[in-house]
């Protein structure tokens, strides 16, 4: 009886040093989506790419073409009068691990108006860390809808891993 009382209090236990670990993982997670958004609303497209992972920066071209890139579509956006006015993070979802990667799904949302209305998106970033946690990377759920860009720029992912499916905007005329 002592014995599966002490078993109880282990498994307890290690329960309670496994939660804060996946907490502090999520609150850090969050703080970069929300770093990401932010870089995104000042145009800092450098830091962006600070936080995108690396398969998706070498399928661009590299760092400065992928930054070029960015520059590019949203001075196109910019002169159609398409204006980001809020990116917003949801909370980060379950960690899965696959080949030495520790993964992780952030539900995101993006308000953007435009002349005669506005749209209001949902989308997610697909964290990646190579370090269980310590560090992570960071790919736009829109990119990778198609299964053959998933396979060309990332690692193989977690087979109980689900990736939202995506929606289309909400948009609103007259605002």
């Amino acid at each position: 009886m002592v014995r599966i009382g002490m078993a109880c209090v282990v498994f307890v236990a290690a329960g309670i040093t496994i939660q804060p670990d996946d907490a502090a993982k999520k609150a850090t997670v969050k703080k970069l989506t929300q770093e990401i958004g932010d870089a995104t609303l000042k145009g800092d497209h450098g830091k962006l790419m600070d936080h995108t992972y690396d398969g998706v920066i070498k399928e661009l071209g590299g760092r400065e073409k992928a930054i070029a890139a960015i520059d590019t579509i949203m001075q196109s956006m910019k002169s159609q009068g398409i204006t980001i006015k809020s990116f917003k993070v949801g909370e980060p979802g379950e960690f899965l691990s696959e080949g030495g990667n520790t993964f992780v799904v952030v539900p995101t949302g993006i308000e953007m108006t435009f002349p005669g209305g506005k749209a209001i998106g949902k989308s997610y970033l697909l964290g990646i860390s190579p370090d269980g946690g310590k560090t992570w990377k960071f790919v736009d759920g829109a990119g990778i809808e198609k299964q053959v860009v998933r396979d060309k720029v990332l690692p193989k992912l977690p087979a109980q891993l689900k990736l939202p499916a995506k929606e289309p905007p909400e948009i609103i005329k007259g605002q």
